[in-house]
């Protein structure tokens, strides 16, 4: 390894060194160490990690010269060579083309491309390489399990070879005996690395020892002679190679303790680990040694480590805690990382504030808050004022000033959540950590209301860490906090068992350790499993043996049999429920219970005869049940008790026997799982399916149509070679695309439902004028799709984001075909993770194919690229022009009197603004012809429209159907209503849509046609799409007082009107609430309505009173409920609430005639069928509320009315004024 060279600014890289530099890196590469890789995939591990390092070097050392990378190319491409011989086809030049081509390739991207290059070349490989490819195919295309994560090891071998650290190891001799991590240890670290970036000679002539100083100076000295290194030839390194490097060499350096490097290992594979060491970065080195250590108690805890516990010596650790902080500053990772990206290079002169929000995302996601130390460094490193920062900070609730807990829980307070019970949720949170929202309460635990997840029908749904938890009740809460808290009880020999099988790879065996020791083994013939058993199926002599498990499941004991199979006992039964008993013939017996996934029993080993076999194998058998650590059987007759529950005891299964495994009894019970009654059908069965119209949701769909080769082989990417011209016709004009969208009749899916086509052709036509305040001054056009769907209960863009991913970039290539756009930007929402992962994996994939980037599929000058951006849980963000301030890094604020997106948009750019819903819409307009397209839906709304359906129906989720259908047919789609509920209305469109009455006099909207026109005139909004079906036993106005809290926190506070109108409006409902209401409240309600829609700039706050002017509308009773709680109430009062309900008119009473003529009075008439509506409406209300709250005999008792009498006759009102 020595014969290769280091790093060195001075190299002029040619093919001839480069050839060499990878020949020799191969032959000395050294062992794979990711413990995630087989042995079978080792070497190509090696040859991956070698390939992305010398690309990487490359890369350096051309820099960001064009002309000199493509010369380069060239020059290797006409050399026809690569390390495994003669290259003819130029596969080597293809790979270093593409991987060169960008700056912002992912880790993953790069490994996939390495591999793509070597299966091109396979026949040419070496046997080796060859087997090792091919296991690498098998394990991507048959173990989906194995997949991601022989790939992360794949990846973290190949960062470890960034930087020069394939250079670096080979100066390094594996360590041959423990001694402490010194002083001097620590100074030949960081001058290894000093010498593997190429500025040894820097450090070494500064005459300084890098072990006298701090942990910060020390990365200083470190970064000083890499700018003088580097700089001085234009040639600035990347720091982002170098942020782990430091780890990655002190896995190759002695310390104290035997399984120092396995530690070392812990911490390169498992990124939470790290980061849970690195969010001290900006702390003091005392912080820091405290993160470390926990750290290092954590690993021993964890049943992987087990037999590699590590124990440091004081001095030692401080040495190093400040080598794994010899990185470079982690702000300034952050920045460079997004500097690196493409869409910075295809608009030079972008001001740095667009790299804000994806550092405070950075930011807050490492160190839970946007700390000052933090702040200082975002503000140097992109050059902003820090009053910028500040309000893009309190703009947005993803990013907080304020520490964050040590836990966090998120609790949604989406619409169906709201309904199903998140405030007795969140009540219920506050009880058990003793704090309220936002506040830090015990054990570090911090709760935190969020907007919808998407997931609404878990409802309602507690997030903590990456797992959803849902159906939750207020009693689950207190279990949930202790786990949480107290994390998995690894004394539990059982979920010891189940963490060490997770871990394991399917080819290897764990190590011995002291948790898995043998106390004693029943041998039990599956012809014997029941009854008693004979003495001799016992063996007592192995106590003290080590149980070995493998990661397929088998369970080994060394001692037991002989042959091939000598130690195996079989396959462990992990949903087995083992027990102990008192038996007549031995003082404590084991058995066990074998439950389907539905808790029936349907197998038992070593349990007394006390039923008939015919009952575990009918189809009715008993269930297994653990309460209390108590194991039962319950059947028709009654509850049968067992034994205690066991857990230090395993169960095997062979062929031919089972086998009781009891271990030397360990603390702690396993929280036995519950089994479902009955399989819950998913969203998507086929009866589901069934009566919808699924157009956009099946288009192109084969496979997994995330994934491109089956999206492509299903017809997906099609229309874009055919409107390219690719498939043997004439390319089409942008403007026959406008014309087809035009003719579709499709109109925007995101709300407003604006004519698609109109927008498209404005922005078709319009002209790029730069301004001398713009950043970039190129004439170019730009799309954003806008996948932040912020209303609660809508969930159609995640699903969309997430498994149709290359329809909605089909879509966004064929409208930049259209518009003549540049670039494109996906605006999707931060809590949609997996989503987003998805969408980066299909953005990749259609690089690699050709369809994004440079030349799109050979086309010259046809250069189209699609940029993620993520939300930061602003819903004003949502607004046409505050979307665009969102993504320039500004405050999301609606800017008023700002000209069109489509004249000025992103970056002073003429922009299209469409949802991600059209743009999936597109390649079914243009695949299937737009008079198809049109003739599904009403003459003004062509198409489908996909609806998010949760609340009280049976099955939720997405529901595709034409325009035109009604919700009584969506309904029917969903399975009808849940059994022991009525249906009461919808919450339609999101809070900017209403709340709409389905029962009674407006049973008619059932029926009524779902389009955009129709539901306007109703006095509603399909909005973006979300359903929300509500009971009977759901309380309307406590939602609409629910919406007006959340409108008043999302408002950006611009116009007086929506901010303060909002939080007038929350007030009023609380008096009315509060029982205290009366006919002035009411009317106050219709005023601010009416203030609110007139005083608001943007659409969001002209809609920001629809929760309650809907709700006062279509549920006048609901608000009648709880005026009638006021006890100071009288029947004039009665009748004068009914009025501002707009439920009854006052008539004036008069005295005189002529010019005497004088109104002294007022008179009010309830009539018959509106007294006997509002009566079985108070009467329905009172079904399920308390007897202190029940309003009917009250109502009945102000007009003077008998319950027979209700609707039998009319009821009036008149009184005078005092002369």
């Amino acid at each position: 390894m020595e014969d290769i060279r280091p790093l060195n600014p001075t190299i002029q890289p040619d093919p001839e060194w480069f050839l060499e530099r990878l020949r020799e890196g191969m032959a000395r590469r050294g062992r794979v160490r990711d413990t995630r890789l087989p042995e079978t995939l080792a070497v190509l591990a090696a040859v991956v990690s070698v390939l992305r390092a010398a690309v990487d070097e490359v890369r350096v050392l051309l820099g960001e010269d064009g002309e000199k990378t493509e010369s380069f190319i060239r020059d290797v491409r006409r050399v026809g060579r690569d390390p495994w011989g003669e290259d003819p086809q130029g596969h080597l030049a293809d790979f270093l083309e593409r991987s060169l081509a960008r700056t912002d390739w992912r880790e993953r991207d790069m490994a996939d491309m390495a591999v793509s290059y070597l299966l091109a070349i396979r026949d040419r490989l070496d046997p080796s390489a060859e087997r090792s490819l091919a296991a690498y195919q098998a394990v991507l295309q048959d173990h989906p399990e194995e997949r991601d994560r022989a790939t992360a090891g794949l990846i973290a071998e190949s960062r470890g070879c960034l930087g020069g650290l394939l250079w670096a190891y080979g100066r390094l001799e594996e360590p041959v005996r423990e001694s402490p991590f010194d002083e001097a240890q620590l100074g030949w670290l960081c001058r290894t690395v000093a010498w593997m970036t190429g500025c040894g000679e820097v450090t070494d002539s500064d005459g300084r020892d890098p072990w006298d100083q701090g942990a910060e100076d020390l990365w200083a000295w470190m970064q000083s002679a890499l700018h003088a290194a580097w700089d001085g030839r234009g040639l600035p390194f990347p720091i982002k190679d170098l942020e782990k490097a430091s780890l990655y060499l002190l896995e190759r350096f002695p310390a104290s303790t035997p399984h120092h490097r396995h530690f070392i290992r812990y911490l390169l594979e498992e990124e939470d680990a790290y980061r849970r060491i690195l969010k001290t970065f900006y702390a003091s080195e005392d912080v820091r040694l405290r993160a470390f250590r926990e750290e290092a108690a954590r690993f021993n805890r964890l049943p992987e480590h087990a037999a590699h516990r590590v124990t440091y010596q004081p001095d030692e650790e401080e040495n190093l805690v400040r080598a794994v902080f010899f990185r470079p500053d982690v702000i300034e990772c952050f920045v460079a990382r997004e500097r690196a990206k493409d869409i910075y290079q295809a608009l030079p002169g972008l001001e740095s504030r667009a790299y804000l929000p994806r550092v405070l995302h950075e930011t807050q996601g490492l160190f839970g808050y946007v700390t000052p130390e933090a702040c200082r460094r975002i503000t140097e490193c992109l050059q902003l004022d820090v009053e910028d920062v500040i309000r893009a900070i309190a703009s947005y609730k993803q990013y907080s000033a304020d520490p964050s807990g040590e836990i966090l829980i998120y609790v949604c307070k989406g619409t169906a959540c709201f309904l199903r019970g998140q405030p007795h949720l969140s009540r219920a949170i506050g009880r058990a950590i003793g704090a309220g929202r936002e506040q830090i309460g015990a054990y570090g635990i911090q709760y935190v209301e969020m907007d919808c997840f998407g997931v609404c029908h878990l409802a309602p749904v507690i997030r903590a860490g990456n797992r959803f938890y849902g159906n939750q009740r207020p009693e689950d809460v207190p279990g949930l906090v202790e786990r949480l808290v107290t994390g998995p009880d690894y004394s539990n020999r059982r979920v010891f068992v189940q963490r060490l099988l997770e871990k394991l790879l399917p080819t290897l065996r764990s190590e011995p350790v002291q948790e898995l020791t043998l106390s004693r083994l029943g041998i039990i013939p599956k012809d014997a499993v029941r009854g008693r058993l004979p003495e001799d199926a016992w063996e007592d002599d192995l106590r003290g043996k080590p149980v070995i498990l493998d990661g397929a499941g088998g369970v080994f004991v060394p001692g037991v049999g002989a042959g091939d199979e000598a130690g195996r006992l079989g396959r462990l039964v992990m949903n087995a429920v083992c027990f102990r008993y008192a038996a007549p013939w031995r003082e404590t017996a084991y058995g066990a219970l074998l439950p389907d996934a539905h808790g029936m029993v349907c197998g038992a080993v070593n349990v007394p005869e006390v039923w008939e076999a015919a009952s575990i194998q009918g189809t009715l058998g008993p269930e297994v049940e653990v309460r209390d650590g108590q194991v039962y059987l319950k059947t028709d007759a009654g509850r049968l008790h067992l034994g205690e529950r066991a857990d230090h005891v395993l169960l095997a299964e062979s062929d031919d026997h089972y086998a009781l495994i009891v271990l030397e009894d360990g603390a702690g019970t396993a929280q036995v799982p519950t089994f479902p009654r009955e399989r819950r059908q998913g969203p998507e069965a086929e009866e589901f399916k069934a009566g919808q119209d699924r157009v956009v949701l099946d288009y192109a769909r084969r496979g997994r149509p995330q994934e491109i080769d089956d999206y492509m082989a299903a017809g997906g990417y099609e229309t874009v070679y055919r409107v390219l011209g690719l498939r043997g016709e004439e390319r089409w004009s942008p403007e026959r695309i406008v014309e087809e969208v035009s003719a579709a009749r499709l109109r925007g899916r995101g709300g407003a439902g604006f004519p698609t086509g109109r927008k498209w052709e404005a922005v078709r036509r319009a002209v790029c004028r730069v301004e001398e305040q713009d950043g970039n001054k190129d004439p170019v056009k730009l799309i954003v799709a806008n996948g932040d769907e912020g209303d609660p209960g809508a969930f159609m863009d995640r699903t969309l984001i997430e498994e149709k991913p290359h329809q909605v970039l089909e879509g966004m290539i064929l409208a930049a075909v259209a518009v003549g756009a540049r670039y494109g930007v996906i605006y999707v929402r931060k809590e949609y993770e997996d989503a987003v992962r998805r969408l980066e994996d299909a953005l990749f994939q259609a690089r690699r194919k050709g369809l994004l980037g440079r030349n799109v599929l050979g086309v010259r000058g046809l250069d189209f690229d699609v940029e993620i951006r993520l939300g930061a849980g602003a819903f004003v963000a949502g607004e046409k022009r505050a979307i665009m301030r969102a993504i320039e890094g500004k405050p999301a604020e609606p800017t008023i009197n700002a000209p069109s997106n489509t004249v000025r948009g992103l970056w002073g750019k003429p922009t299209l603004l469409n949802n991600v819903e059209t743009f999936a819409n597109i390649p079914v307009i243009l695949s299937r012809g737009s008079r198809w397209y049109a003739s599904l839906g009403t003459p003004r709304s062509g198409g489908t429209k996909i609806f998010s359906v949760a609340g009280i129906v049976k099955r939720t989720g997405l529901v595709e159907v034409r325009f035109g259908r009604t919700l009584a047919d969506i309904i029917e789609i969903c399975g009808g209503i849940q059994e022991g509920k009525s249906l009461a209305g919808v919450q339609i469109g999101g809070p900017s849509g209403a709340i709409l009455s389905l029962t009674g006099p407006r049973a008619y909207l059932l029926h009524t046609p779902l389009d955009f026109d129709t539901f306007n005139d109703a006095g509603a909004m399909l909005g973006s799409g979300g359903l929300v079906f509500i009971g009977e036993d759901d309380d309307v106005v406590r939602l609409a007082r629910h919406f007006t809290d959340w409108l008043t926190e999302e408002s950006c506070g611009q116009c007086p009107a929506c901010f303060r109108g909002t939080a007038a409006l929350g007030r009023v409902l609380d008096r009315i609430l509060l029982g205290a209401g009366a006919a002035d409240d009411i009317h106050r309600l219709w005023a601010l309505g009416d203030v609110v829609q007139a005083g608001s700039q943007c659409g969001l706050g002209t809609t920001a009173a629809n929760p309650v002017t809907s709700a006062l509308r279509f549920f006048p009773a609901a608000f009648l409920h709880y005026l009638l709680g006021n006890p100071e109430m009288t029947p004039r009062d009665l009748f004068e609430c009914l009025e501002a309900l707009r439920l009854l008119t006052r008539q004036d009473v008069v005295r005189g005639a002529g010019r005497s003529r004088q109104v002294v009075g007022a008179s009010f008439t309830l009539r018959r069928h509106l007294a006997r509506f509002l009566v079985e409406e108070l009467e329905r209300m009172d079904r399920y509320r308390p007897s202190h709250e029940k309003r009917t005999e009250r109502f009945l008792d102000l007009l003077g009315l008998s319950r027979w009498e209700a609707g039998e006759r009319e009821v009036t009102c008149q009184w005078t004024e005092a002369a």
